[in-house]
């Protein structure tokens, strides 16, 4: 966080500070209307009771206050992509006009005065390896009560909407958006065997262009791999070994043959706009997939985002290039 950034964060947090311990008052101010208790990352928190202006610090959580049903009061995140603050709500829901409270889409540009500009009654953030948002916790809990949840990597979105459930009250509209997921991919699969039988049969390749030099091949681990194994998708050997301790492998552009499968997806985003509009000329045309014309080009936006959402799209992505109703990329 920027120096100024940090000393501003530390002067709200002291006026509101000064402002809860009251006018010389030796005691803490009852809380006003009904609270429950919930578990957070941090511990036991004490939250309103129902919720009505809640701020959210991490694009999933947005995402899962969305699906249950919450008017989110502010939201961290990046409105400067082709697609704006998050391209896998609805269009009826797309967040437009929810006030984002943040510098980037990274965890700790959070703008504290914006955020208590924005008058919530309750904050959700995350917990990460990285641990920004921890670290904040003061500075947030002088806003508003506030729960971390932990996030541990990109499986962490199997779990993330549940989690928001239990905090925002809302665990069977999280079983629904679970059961909508497990209905969505048993409808994928029931399509792909009809169009080309046993899903286990078709090698899928996952191909995410970084940038000029850079080519990434998403693992079974990263969050499409995981979509496309429940669906039953076989991957190359070579693909299933991630570089260290991240959930991809990273290759150049002279290696793009170990990217080859039966069926190419080509993914890029908001974070490299150069793909190219055509895979049969170059050193794509070597690829097998790009010979077959089974080459799909796909919107790391969305296939990047680890979330329900977001899931459901990718499905409808594959479902769609493997069933024929996709036109190639070519």
């Amino acid at each position: 966080m920027p120096a100024l950034r940090a000393a501003a964060a530390v002067a709200l947090s002291a006026a509101v500070l000064l402002s809860l311990t009251g006018c010389g008052s030796d005691t803490d101010p009852a809380p006003s209307g009904d609270t429950r208790t919930v578990e957070g990352a941090q511990g036991t928190v004490e939250i309103p009771a129902e919720p009505e202006r809640v701020a959210v610090l991490w694009r999933p959580t947005l995402a899962a206050a969305t699906r249950l049903g919450v008017d989110v009061a502010a939201t961290a995140g990046d409105p400067g992509g082709d697609h704006g603050l998050a391209p896998f709500l609805p269009e009826d829901r797309d967040g437009a006009d929810v006030p984002v409270i943040s510098a980037s889409a990274a965890e700790n540009e959070i703008d504290l005065e914006e955020l208590a500009s924005a008058d919530p009654d309750l904050i959700i953030g995350v917990r990460t390896q990285n641990g920004f948002q921890a670290e904040m916790l003061p500075e947030l809990e002088a806003i508003a009560p506030t729960v971390l949840l932990d996030w541990t990597g990109t499986d962490s979105w199997r779990g993330h909407l549940a989690e928001v459930g239990e905090v925002l009250g809302r665990q069977d509209e999280a079983e629904q958006a679970e059961q909508e997921y497990s209905d969505a991919v048993a409808d994928a699969r029931t399509e792909i065997e009809e169009a080309v039988g046993d899903p286990a049969d078709t090698e899928v390749s996952l191909l995410r262009l970084q940038d000029a030099q850079e080519i990434r091949i998403e693992t079974p681990a990263s969050f499409p791999g995981q979509i496309a194994d429940d669906l039953g998708l076989a991957r190359p050997e070579a693909h299933t070994e991630a570089d260290g301790d991240t959930d991809f492998i990273s290759e150049s552009y002279e290696n793009l043959d170990r990217a080859d499968a039966d069926v190419l997806f080509v993914l890029s985003g908001s974070g490299y706009e150069d793909a190219p509009e055509t895979f049969d000329s170059g050193v794509w045309s070597q690829l097998e997939a790009v010979q077959d014309e089974r080459v799909y080009a796909a919107d790391y936006d969305y296939w990047g985002a680890a979330n329900h959402y977001a899931a459901l799209r990718v499905i409808d992505d594959i479902t769609a290039a493997l069933t024929g109703q996709a036109e190639p990329a070519l």
